[in-house]
């Protein structure tokens, strides 16, 4: 038998971008920018990586899912009139990385897919815009190997209605895997981050995501945020819950931190993060980065506004 410790973690974009569907008119739309602008450079993403990192040190994750990796750009006009090319100012993904170096327990990227994205004017001369990925990280001194990776966007996406008639915007989803091995055992690890604001959008894209999943003989993981709680999540009875299987004890709440990340004392409340395994044995499974010593050292910020939920599986080798 082998073994692995998979998880998953909604690493939070940095601001409630959802003020800006209540936009009603340019200017009001720009304030609105603002405001979001502001709130992500207090949730200050260089320090939450450092938490986030040493909470990933400190569990050995082999294989973890990560949603809400985001890559924030800002364009300004220039002389001509005309608004510049987006010049990356915040890439969530090159800060982790890099910290996870100087920790000294580097980790790969693969399957980083492109989870949704939109822009907004903060001012007549500058502009921010922002990606949010899905990405799978391998801890690079583990014994997983991947054999390969691929990333799929859904079919099915939303379009949210603002407060301005001219203004829809559309979020189009995601999600990305790799095959692996790990001491002789094969493995797939999917990701995915489903529907935040519509349950019927949200079911389809489970259900096209559970459609290409393969060979059901080949045991996988599939993890991620499905904004979902687990009366209403929908995966199929073949795929086990590893917190119901085997999770540590309390309700095994994953999401609710305050969006300024401030709130003194944890306010997960709500239960949307899981990992779904089919095929392996689940012989562990804990939340983590949703106690205080989890938090940043100078402004005691949360990681994130979700906690880490990661669990031990024992795979047959074939």
């Amino acid at each position: 038998m082998s073994t692995v410790r998979v998880a998953t973690y909604n690493l939070y974009l940095g601001a409630d971008l959802s003020v800006i569907f209540g936009a009603r008119s340019p200017e009001h739309l720009r304030e609105q920018a603002r405001m979001v602008h502001a709130q992500l450079l207090g949730t200050d993403f260089p320090a939450r990586a450092e938490a986030i990192a040493r909470l990933l040190v400190r569990e050995r994750v082999d294989v973890v899912g990560l949603q809400e990796v985001a890559r924030w750009s800002r364009s300004r006009l220039g002389p001509d009139g005309v608004m510049g090319p987006p010049q990356v100012w915040c890439d969530f993904l090159t800060e982790l990385l890099a910290t996870l170096e100087r920790a000294g327990t580097p980790y790969d990227a693969h399957a980083a897919s492109a989870n949704f994205h939109g822009g907004a004017a903060l001012s007549e001369h500058e502009a921010m815009s922002v990606v949010g990925y899905n990405v799978v990280l391998v801890r690079r001194d583990s014994t997983v190997v991947v054999t390969g990776a691929w990333t799929a966007g859904y079919a099915t996406s939303l379009d949210i209605a603002t407060g301005m008639d001219d203004l829809v915007l559309t979020v189009a989803r995601s999600w990305g895997g790799v095959d692996a091995v790990v001491d002789r055992a094969a493995f797939r690890f999917v990701n995915t981050h489903t529907e935040a604001y519509d349950a019927a959008v949200r079911d389809a894209q489970r259900d096209e995501l559970v459609a290409a999943l393969g060979d059901p003989r080949t045991p996988v993981v599939v993890a991620g945020d499905f904004n979902a709680s687990p009366d209403s999540v929908g995966m199929p009875g073949e795929f086990r819950d590893a917190w119901v299987a085997a999770g540590d004890g309390g309700d095994g709440s994953t999401c609710g931190q305050c969006a300024d990340l401030t709130n003194a004392e944890s306010l997960l409340s709500e239960r949307i993060d899981y990992l779904w395994v089919r095929g392996a044995e689940v012989t562990a499974c804990r939340v983590v980065g949703n106690t205080s010593e989890d938090r940043t050292t100078d402004a005691r910020l949360w990681p994130s506004d979700h906690a880490c939920v990661l669990a031990d599986l024992r795979l047959q080798v074939t």
